[in-house]
């Protein structure tokens, strides 16, 4: 067979591709990579952070940062356009028309002072594709082919009035709206929950299919590249270790992550482990708890519209346990923690500390509970001050909190950070210069230097891949041993959850759905937006059947009547009643697991 035959099969063929820095010394970021990607085909690159997935695409379109360049001898031949050799003018051309990308951030990519329906129509011009009305039509029509609703008035909008799984859309609209051979997604909905996931890349796939795109798929998530892709490319340090069809792959990978992760779960079987039904005595308890915001008025809208962030929640956490807080972004976790800390005013109901009811206004007591309540936040980049060292940070949250002045001080800041797994000479370097692991543990010691009852952890691991994910969720899991700690688990990542929790509560709109011990609602959920989050959680096989539910709605757009999650539902004896009871918590079964739904269809036990 000729080489022109060969290369007319392959959409992008990418040869000998390395990249490496320009300063201070040439190091290699990638070595002397070579894939091809036939028509029409998917495939996936995965690897932890720092493998240089991301560097690929950027390679691969041109646009890498200062400081990297590719190496002699690279060549990216897309179709029979050799792209190492254009300039770029030409460079410039290609990208959009017949290869183009999805960022990972979407609002880094786009532009935010031009609206939403302008950023598309400004590609179709720059190609000469269409202008005027036929670029605004094209646009309405690809903002609705991406599931934007109401896309005419979308795009009259600005990126940062459009919800994130809207962005992602737009991200992908933008991408697809020239109708590129080639398509590169770099982690596309990595910061989305698992139900905005799923759809967006159903829709991926639908796009894909229907317009005969190839598709290159970057992620650190194997179960997200296993579903969607025929092949994986598995890249360690620069270099491909591994490239063959996605079931193998994933089935041989999975087999080496649980044998490494089994001695870690195996404590879940201990009789010391709680057995996920309601304390007797709660560290915490909320109480008809309710935290409702204003949202400042629009044009000739009323004024000071309510949101409802948390709503009603009843819940307590005891001394020792886990209990999970599950829900899509949006539904309240959040706010509901930080109420059970202090740290937002409730509009109604009570939060009791060990009996005490909570007074934000009492200083006195606020300090002290500080001490006993502490908070893990999800970004721990941004919460610890980057021009201080490590050590600093730690020894100023053992002072503050009056536990070792001076000399002790810095002592006790090398216990901290061993505690978590972090070599005492650390504590010398700066936040900027560590990990996002690295700086996930220098937040939880923090948290720790108190010595806590209760460590609240919001999406602890959400922007970790999963290599670095099970070692933090372990070193949880002994802290919470060792100390005796009680740990609330924020998180719409339902793996995570079962990881560490023995309780589990259900949120949606700002109240608990359902409730219960891990196994009742993670294994045999009840409530039908339970099942929802449940089947759009990634398993690494391709799916049989789509996950249909739709989008959490906005803030202003919940059904002022009826059960909050009647539009979205898809249980089939849902009928009118739904849209006009509110559904409360009951009991499911008799007895003191405390399993409890929300839900009008689901079916009670039979009275005594």
């Amino acid at each position: 067979m000729s080489g022109s035959a060969v290369r007319q099969r392959e959409a992008l063929a990418v040869r000998s591709l390395g990249v490496e820095t320009t300063e201070p010394a040439p190091r290699r970021v990638l070595d002397e990579l070579s894939f091809t990607l036939a028509p029409g085909s998917s495939v996936g690159i995965v690897g932890r952070s720092g493998a240089g997935k991301s560097t690929i695409g950027n390679a691969i379109l041109g646009l890498l940062p200062r400081g990297l360049r590719r190496t002699p001898g690279s060549r990216i031949l897309l179709g029979d356009t050799e792209l190492t050799t254009l300039d770029v003018e030409a460079m410039r051309d290609v990208r959009g028309r017949r290869i183009a990308m999805v960022f990972q951030e979407p609002l880094s990519a786009l532009d935010p002072a031009m609206r939403v329906g302008r950023q598309l129509t400004a590609a179709l011009e720059a190609h000469g594709m269409a202008s005027g009305a036929e670029a605004t039509e094209r646009a309405i029509a690809m903002l609705d082919r991406v599931g934007i609703r109401d896309a005419a008035r979308s795009a009259r909008r600005f990126p940062h009035e459009l919800s994130g799984g809207q962005r992602q859309r737009m991200l992908l609209a933008l991408a697809l709206m020239l109708e590129p051979d080639v398509l590169i997604a770099d982690e596309p909905t990595t910061a989305l929950d698992v139900t905005l996931q799923v759809q967006l890349l159903d829709l991926l796939d639908t796009l894909r299919r229907d317009l005969g795109t190839t598709l290159l798929l970057i992620s650190h998530d194997l179960a997200v590249v296993g579903e969607r892709c025929e092949r994986v490319l598995v890249l360690e340090n620069g270099r491909l270790a591994d490239d063959g069809p996605a079931e193998r792959i994933v089935a041989e990978r999975a087999a080496r992550a649980s044998g490494a992760a089994a001695v870690a779960r195996a404590r879940a079987v201990r009789p010391s482990e709680p057995d996920g039904t309601p304390p007797d005595v709660p560290l915490v308890a909320t109480d008809a708890l309710a935290v409702h915001y204003r949202t400042p008025p629009r044009l000739f809208q009323r004024p000071e519209v309510p949101v409802h962030a948390v709503d009603g929640v009843s819940l307590a956490i005891g001394r020792g346990e886990c209990v999970g807080l599950v829900g899509e972004s949006g539904c309240g976790k959040s706010t509901l923690a930080r109420a059970m800390l202090g740290l937002e005013m409730p509009t109604a109901g009570s939060v009791t500390v060990l009996g005490r009811r909570l007074d934000v206004h009492d200083r006195v007591m606020m300090r002290a509970l500080r001490r006993r309540l502490q908070l893990v936040p999800q970004d721990a980049g941004a919460s610890l001050t980057p021009q201080r060292t490590v050590r600093s940070l730690l020894v100023e949250a053992l002072e503050v909190h009056g536990h070792t002045p001076g000399a002790q001080a810095q002592r006790r800041a090398e216990q901290l950070l061993q505690e978590v797994g972090l070599d005492p000479a650390l504590g010398a370097r700066r936040p900027t210069a560590l990990s996002s692991g690295e700086r996930q543990r220098v937040a939880i010691a923090r948290a720790l230097a108190p010595q806590p009852d209760l460590l609240v952890c919001d999406e602890p691991v959400a922007n970790l891949d999963a290599a670095a994910r099970e070692p933090l969720l372990a070193m949880l899991d002994r802290l919470r041993d060792e100390r005796g700690l009680a740990l609330v688990l924020i998180s719409h990542d339902l793996g995570v959850v079962r990881r560490l929790a023995s309780r589990v509560a259900v949120m949606y709109l700002g109240r608990i759905v359902e409730q219960g011990n891990a196994a009742q609602v993670l294994d045999a959920p009840r409530m039908p937006y339970t099942q929802l989050l449940r089947a759009a959680v990634p398993t690494g096989r391709p799916r049989q059947t789509p996950v249909r539910g739709g989008e959490i709605p906005a803030p202003l757009a919940v059904p002022a009547r009826g059960c909050p999650f009647h539009p979205r539902c898809t249980h089939p004896l849902k009928d009118e009643g739904c849209r006009s009871e509110r559904p409360e918590l009951r009991a499911l079964s008799a007895g003191p697991d405390g399993h409890t739904v929300a839900c009008l269809k689901v079916s009670l036990p039979p009275s005594p």
